[in-house]
């Protein structure tokens, strides 16, 4: 009776992370596209261009790294200050922590149009547009607003798809999360996919851990492997291994084949 209560007991301890993860998930989507109505742009897309400048999936430019096993560095990328965010000055890039996206671009540029500088190292910019827009309280510090349940961060940006029948190079707007369990993460999968059998398809994807080049490429199962191990090693991840996940809340790319 003891072993089925305490057993009983954790089950509605992991449903309700879960069920949190997967509201905030959905949170954090509705405010993007609130925005994106009320400024015909997404946060962070500061050039207008369609795709949100920050680099979520981590590269040389970025340290939303999913190869990353801590998250002292993804944690760093976010402010923890609770000063109201500044506008920048026309045309300036958004590398300030207070920054966000400028509204004029620069007319002195050789081609004569408005240029907007933008930024793909800055996680912030998306949480300060939001504040300046008045769609999140300025009061909360990015940092707590990116945290989730699963004591790692939230990154919105962009993905660069490396799927095998995708475009060369196509880039998706996306929400990349980072070390979450993997049996949250295919209760994340099952509530916006509706399964949680294939990881290479539809809008929630588990990114391959072990890739050199953070492309987005993916695993095609939701049985890992552990982080740190190669693809020929017959290690499988257990149910609380470390996962990265990424919602392609925006555009879909196309979902790869049985067997690829």
């Amino acid at each position: 009776l003891l072993f089925a209560a305490v057993t009983t007991g954790q089950e509605l301890i992991d449903q309700a992370k879960a069920t949190k993860l997967i509201n905030d998930v959905k949170s954090v989507e509705m405010r993007v596209q609130q925005f994106a109505q009320l400024k015909g742009r997404m946060p962070g897309d500061c050039d207008a261009d369609g795709v949100i400048d920050y680099a979520a999936d981590g590269n040389v430019a970025s340290n939303s790294n999913r190869a990353d096993t801590a998250n002292n560095e993804r944690a760093n990328q976010y402010s923890y200050s609770v000063l109201q965010p500044v506008i920048p000055a026309d045309s300036a890039e958004a590398t300030l922590e207070t920054n966000a996206c400028a509204l004029v671009g620069d007319g002195t540029a050789s081609t004569g149009a408005l240029t907007v500088a933008t930024s793909d190292s800055n996680a912030n910019v998306w949480l300060n547009d939001l504040k300046v827009a008045g769609v999140v309280s300025d009061s909360a510090p990015n940092r707590t607003l990116a945290k989730m349940v699963n004591e790692d961060f939230l990154f919105v940006g962009n993905v660069e798809d490396n799927g095998t029948e995708s475009a060369t190079g196509a880039v998706y707007n996306a929400i990349v999360i980072h070390d979450v369990p993997q049996w949250m993460a295919r209760r994340l999968s099952t509530a916006f996919n509706g399964q949680d059998a294939r990881a290479d398809r539809s809008r929630v994807r588990l990114l391959a851990r072990d890739s050199a080049a953070n492309a987005g490429d993916y695993s095609p199962l939701w049985q890992t492997l552990q982080v740190g191990a190669t693809t020929s090693s017959a290690t499988v991840a257990t149910r609380d291994s470390m996962v990265t996940v990424v919602y392609f809340f925006d555009r879909v790319p196309e979902s790869q084949q049985q067997g690829i």
